[in-house]
């Protein structure tokens, strides 16, 4: 199995591994309309759907796995869900499956830290990068984006292919407090 991650956002993160978690090829689009020239905010999706498609194309994927959209509101919730519905019509037009991945699972997943912030995660990211340094298609990560996407890919390998789940130490829960106050008699 191929597995095509996007981490959709104004700069869209993209990552492509195969069931056992080898980096395939990976990326970002940036997407951000330009408003200097007069161009219109249609255009990132334009843009998004021709790259999608090109990825398509280009890497075969049995599967599609995009970050969840978090319902903030304003451009990016507006932004986040129009790339989603691409992804989705993409995946139509192609015969191909999609998932998502909740930002905090995959948090969790690439962490052990399900509030994990953007250094972790792409720390993580370049951790598992640095045990396929000499792979043809190897690169520094760009940014955040990037980091993104690849761990999706890996999760998406994970829970559907053969590469491992990192393991974590289970934290330990911090004993209750017993609240001053009542004693129950009265």
């Amino acid at each position: 199995m191929v597995f095509l991650a996007i981490d959709q956002a104004t700069t869209t993160g993209w990552a492509v591994t195969d069931d056992s978690g080898n980096i395939l090829g990976s990326g970002v689009w940036h997407l951000a309309d330009r408003k200097r020239t007069g161009e219109s905010r249609g255009m990132r999706y334009i843009r998004f759907e021709t790259e999608l498609n090109r990825a398509i194309e280009q890497w075969k994927p049995s599967l599609i796995v995009h970050e969840q959209t978090l319902l903030r509101g304003g451009d990016a919730t507006e932004i986040a869900n129009g790339l989603k519905a691409l992804i989705l019509k993409a995946a139509v037009e192609h015969g191909i499956e999609v998932s998502c991945v909740h930002t905090s699972e995959l948090k969790k997943w690439a962490t052990g830290d399900g509030r994990a912030e953007k250094p972790a995660m792409i720390k993580a990211a370049m951790g598992f990068r640095l045990f396929q340094w000499d792979a043809p298609e190897y690169h520094p990560l760009i940014d955040d984006n990037e980091a993104d996407a690849t761990l999706i890919a890996l999760w998406a390998s994970s829970k559907y292919g053969v590469f491992p789940s990192p393991e974590w130490p289970e934290k330990k829960k911090a004993p209750k407090r017993k609240r001053p106050g009542r004693t129950g008699q009265g």
